[in-house]
């Protein structure tokens, strides 16, 4: 019979394994993901773009036409990242979910986004076929 002195030292065990895992910034429990956001907005326009989550602000970056920027990161332990961007050119402002894992976490390891004027499109491999999918802009509402 188990005493329980080792009930409470499993429990104090699997408490600290859960804590180091949900709190690690260093690895990913899962493939680690790779977005990619390619500016097709027009030629000769550049798109800037501000990418956010919940604890993290990636900055503000120029992707020049036909230029590419890329995030890595690892989805949390409990598969609810969301990463949003906001992006402008030319006076014009939108912003998409650019990863939202309860929509991207099965088919995302290394997700490809193109920017278009008439909003945001993805392509991603499922199994072995080439998938590729066009989302309209959020609603600018949210913003305010």
């Amino acid at each position: 019979m188990i005493s329980f002195t080792s009930h409470f030292a499993l429990l104090i065990l699997l408490s600290l394994l859960l804590l180091i895992i949900a709190t690690c910034d260093a690895g990913c429990l899962w493939k680690p993901t790779r977005l990619n956001i390619n500016n097709d907005i027009g030629p000769g326009l550049d798109l800037t773009i501000h990418c956010k989550s919940k604890n993290d602000d990636l900055g503000q970056h120029v992707v020049p036409s036909g230029g590419e920027y890329t995030i890595d990161f690892c989805s949390n332990f409990w598969r609810s990242t969301l990463f949003f961007c906001g992006v402008s050119w030319s006076g014009k402002f939108h912003w998409f979910d650019v990863y939202d894992a309860s929509r991207d976490s099965s088919r995302c390891g290394n997700c490809n986004w193109t920017i278009h004027a008439t909003g945001p499109c993805m392509d991603y491999y499922n199994y072995y076929t080439k998938e590729f999918v066009c989302y309209p802009w959020n609603d600018k509402a949210y913003l305010q």
